[in-house]
């Protein structure tokens, strides 16, 4: 009998994460094989080529509705087994995969059936024009964020009889309470106030005071305190909507936790990483951590995955 492997997967709205791999969540499609130009991957899937790209398709509430996030999916799966050293072909594969918790418990059947029917008759694919052939075994969806939380801080929650999870993401921001150990499953919060809209108001607002066209790697790269050309006053106006947004999001979360000083937070996603300055500074909580890796979910998927297999 040949051993499973495993591959913890994230389906982010903005970036796919593997437990070893990142990439935003773009596709362009081709009817006959791209040219290779700086050594892109190129995945064919039914006599269709697709590569990457930076920019993002747009949202989806139930990414189930068509193949996108199949096809991304398999990117991921070749990406992580090469970044692995392992060769997919002839080998059973099981997913790991997670839906937030406001999903969870709707979506959860409909997200396993999803890759289970898409890889009923096996998994094949070429990637860069070799042939890949595996099986699907089995799907494990997990509630996302308790999946990360438990494999980075789980010591927190040992301790703490009632612990905060905020994940900024690109599309959404979503809200977890964990109750002695246990996701509680009754909060339900999924907003749909990510980084995705933050970035497009900043850069409607910058266009028309400043007549300033920026990107969202520009955007980014101020969010991040790194080197940029623009004006101090653009700087500033950037970071003070920043700060203005995460106050936004605050307000709305004190509809389910009224005060978020009474317990500890943990501050997850890839929002979280680049608002860091902003939470902070923030007078609304008391006690702060942050999951540094935007890959922690693709991991926790991973690891709660091996230990149901073991119980099985």
């Amino acid at each position: 009998m040949m051993a499973e492997i495993i591959f913890g997967i994230d389906h982010g709205n903005g970036n796919m994460k593997g437990s070893n791999v990142d990439f935003p969540c773009g596709l362009v499609r081709y009817t006959s094989e791209p040219g290779r130009f700086m050594n892109e991957d190129i995945l064919e899937y039914k006599g269709t080529y697709y590569t990457l790209s930076e920019t993002r398709m747009p949202f989806k509430a139930d990414k189930t509705v068509d193949e996108d996030y199949f096809i991304l999916t398999l990117s991921a799966l070749a990406l992580e087994a090469k970044s692995r050293g392992i060769t997919l072909s002839g080998k059973d594969i099981v997913l790991g995969v997670g839906l937030p918790p406001a999903d969870f418990g709707q979506q959860a059947q409909g997200f396993k059936r999803y890759f289970m029917e898409h890889a009923k008759h096996g998994i094949s694919f070429k990637f860069n024009g070799k042939s890949v052939n595996c099986y699907l075994k089995d799907t494990f969806v997990s509630p996302q964020n308790f999946a990360a939380v438990m494999c980075y801080k789980a010591s927190l929650f040992k301790q703490y009889w009632t612990v905060n999870c905020i994940d900024i993401g690109d599309g959404t921001v979503d809200l977890l309470v964990i109750r002695k150990g246990q996701p509680d499953l009754s909060v339900r919060v999924s907003d749909r106030s990510g980084m995705a809209i933050l970035r497009s108001e900043i850069s409607n607002v910058i266009q028309q005071n400043f007549g300033i066209h920026l990107e969202s790697s520009d955007v980014e790269q101020v969010l991040m305190q790194e080197a940029t050309i623009l004006d101090e006053e653009i700087v500033c106006e950037i970071q003070k909507m920043a700060k203005d947004w995460m106050q936004r999001i605050i307000n709305k979360l004190h509809a389910y936790v009224p005060d978020f000083r009474t317990n500890p937070t943990i501050f997850l996603g890839g929002g979280s990483l680049l608002l860091k300055p902003q939470i902070e500074k923030s007078s609304d909580f008391k006690y702060i951590e942050f999951i540094e890796d935007v890959r922690a979910n693709a991991v926790g998927y991973e690891k709660l995955t091996a230990m149901r297999l073991q119980r099985r």
